[in-house]
């Protein structure tokens, strides 16, 4: 039997905050949920083990009743070892990981396992980037070769006894359970770590971790199958958000697209989409491009009123209608994360809505809700073809790419990801 055990343990004292950092928010989860959630998909794990502080445990129960939750100790090795007396007698190998550490996949999982096959005791690891100096007193005293300098991370795997008695037996107080093996004379071996696998110790690191959710958010592999859903998409006669409609149609899905008929300026959507979706996809959008000097209120007004107060009618709808829950997608744009020259309404205003989307995903958890911004490169529209004629089609996405890209985050448990498209073509394409 293969048991994961979770420190979640911890104050977080160097996080800085009042919430320590395995409890943060992270895009509608918990820092710890991510880990807890990689355990559970791998089919080796047969056991989920999770160490918490007093105060946490009655809700972390209520929240993983299939799992079992253990009180942590006053320092690391504490919690490590009341995690081990919580296995099961036949326990054959446990794995240690930090709650903090979100990014787990399920490969390394996968290395530590196999690595156990082989060895008693493995620690996961990748290589030093950086030169590694010794300091004592601001003096360099030592500068290690890089070559064989590696940072440590987890999951750090052991089999059962051989961990169990190092902590009996081992007096040395250490914040790391592989060098309780290693003061037992025990070999241990390195699996490949991942340079997501990092942990969050800080607030800059819940910055980083957001930037690669951005990258990394977990998309389902194929598109779901959305035969039967009702699926509400503003601004479905536009580029994507018509190719979006095509092929929710191929797949049977019950869809209503609306385009012009609809003015989403005014302060109120019509009474006769107060029905039940299952999705809703907010694809409609304004652009201007006009230095800032030339810009009128009347436009700045425009734009906003469409591309971003629109967004608080939808999402009032998806509350209201989405009785057990669905899906709420916003389309967004890449000028959201950098603002350009002559569209500084436009990008401001796809900027207000990727912080939309991510108070809307904490706010609608309870409702089982899930909202997600996905932010399309530059595409093969006819919006972009007005705004920038003569422009090099190669250089654009093709709308249908993006529109089946967008689908697979309107389906699953996934919430509060800001998702920046890119196509390598785009990348490679001559200027």
């Amino acid at each position: 039997m293969n048991v994961a055990i979770i420190l979640a343990g911890g104050k977080g004292e160097r996080f800085g905050g009042e919430v320590p950092k395995q409890f943060v928010v992270l895009h509608g989860h918990r820092v710890m949920d991510y880990a807890i959630k990689a355990f559970e998909q791998h089919p080796a794990i047969d056991q989920i083990i999770i160490v918490v502080p007093a105060n946490w445990k009655s809700e972390i129960i209520a929240e993983y009743p299939q799992h079992t939750v253990v009180l942590g100790g006053n320092t690391r090795r504490e919690s490590s070892y009341n995690g081990l007396i919580a296995c099961p007698t036949n326990t054959d190998n446990v794995l240690f990981h930090d709650a903090a550490r979100p990014f787990l996949d399920y490969d390394t999982i996968q290395r530590v396992i196999d690595g156990l096959k082989i060895a008693s005791a493995v620690d996961t690891a990748i290589p030093a980037t950086d030169t590694i100096i010794e300091v004592k007193e601001s003096k360099i005293t030592d500068m290690p070769i890089r070559d064989f300098l590696f940072q440590g991370q987890t999951p750090q795997g052991f089999h059962y006894d051989v961990i169990r008695k190092a902590h009996e037996t081992i007096s040395v107080e250490t914040t790391d359970d592989i060098r309780l093996a290693m003061e037992m004379g025990i070999e241990c071996i390195s699996v490949a770590g991942s340079q997501f696998n990092f942990k969050i110790t800080s607030s800059n690191d819940l910055y980083m971790a957001e930037r690669v959710t951005q990258i990394n958010a977990r998309k389902t592999n194929k598109i779901p199958n959305f035969k039967g859903k009702k699926v509400l998409v503003f601004g479905g006669t536009g580029g994507i958000g018509s190719a979006l409609v095509k092929r929710l149609i191929e797949d049977d899905a019950i869809v209503t697209s609306l385009g012009s008929e609809v003015d989403i300026s005014q302060k109120s959507l019509p009474d006769n989409l107060n029905q039940e979706w299952d999705i809703i996809i907010h694809s409609a959008g304004l652009f201007i491009k006009k230095p800032f000097a030339e810009l009128s209120v009347n436009e700045w007004d425009n734009v906003m009123s469409i591309n971003f107060r629109s967004a608080f009618l939808v999402a009032q709808l998806a509350h209201k209608t989405m009785k057990e829950g669905g899906w709420l997608t916003f389309i967004g744009s890449s000028s959201s994360h950098r603002g350009r020259t002559s569209q500084s309404v436009y990008a401001a205003s796809k900027a207000a809505l990727n912080n939309l989307t991510q108070s809307l995903a904490a706010e609608f958890l309870d409702n089982h809700i899930r909202v997600n911004c996905i932010n399309p490169p530059r595409t093969d529209t006819a919006m972009r073809h007005k705004a920038f004629p003569g422009e090099n089609k190669n250089l654009l996405a093709n709308p249908k790419n993006v529109a089946e890209d967008i689908l697979r985050y309107c389906d699953g448990d996934e919430t509060g990801h800001i998702v920046n498209l890119k196509y390598s073509h785009q990348f490679q394409a001559s200027r």
